[in-house]
């Protein structure tokens, strides 16, 4: 039994050796290319300077909600019940609509950051293609699946240049 696992075992390892020697490889790390091509750091940006200013304005409703809120608190003792409860009833419709505003906004930066990131995410594997095709390599992982490999096939620079002069910037469509 030993000798046929064996022998199924140098079978296996002649008949994938020249399949394996004629394989070129490229390692990418798509992490650091995500993170500081000029397209990316031109989407984080822009997510950024859209965040604040989407805070500021949710600062400012939510300042206004309490202050109407204190309004109503002070008006309970004096008022007549029920023009009192209708005025609480608006006021939590008003402040649930905001709140769904607010949920819908979240929403819509996330989908629009997810497509300027596909934008990148689209062009980076075509740089990718043309520089394996232009050094003759037929396998491209990336260093994130990798424990260890030689700095020769580490690819991430030259698609990094490429990738920057391909696509510089990417204009986020909030």
């Amino acid at each position: 039994m030993k000798k046929l696992v064996l022998a199924a075992l140098a079978t296996l390892t002649l008949i994938a050796s020249p399949a394996l020697a004629d394989t070129a490889i490229g390692v990418v790390n798509f992490g650091k290319i995500t993170q500081t091509s000029k397209a990316a750091t031109a989407v984080q940006n822009q997510v950024k300077a859209k965040q604040k200013a989407m805070q500021s304005e949710a600062d400012a409703k939510e300042k206004a909600l309490l202050a109407e809120d204190q309004a109503l608190v002070k008006q309970k003792d004096g008022a007549d019940k029920a023009a009192f409860e209708a005025k609480v009833k608006a006021f939590r419709e008003k402040a649930a609509k905001e709140q769904r505003a607010w949920q819908e906004k979240k929403v819509g930066l996330n989908k629009s950051t997810g497509e300027a990131l596909d934008t990148i995410q689209k062009s980076l594997v075509e740089v990718v293609k043309q520089v394996a095709a232009e050094k003759k390599l037929t396998l491209v992982i990336s260093s994130a699946q990798v424990l260890y490999n030689d700095p020769a096939l580490d690819i991430t620079d030259e698609v990094l240049k490429r990738l920057d002069a391909k696509l510089p910037t990417v204009t986020v469509k909030f």
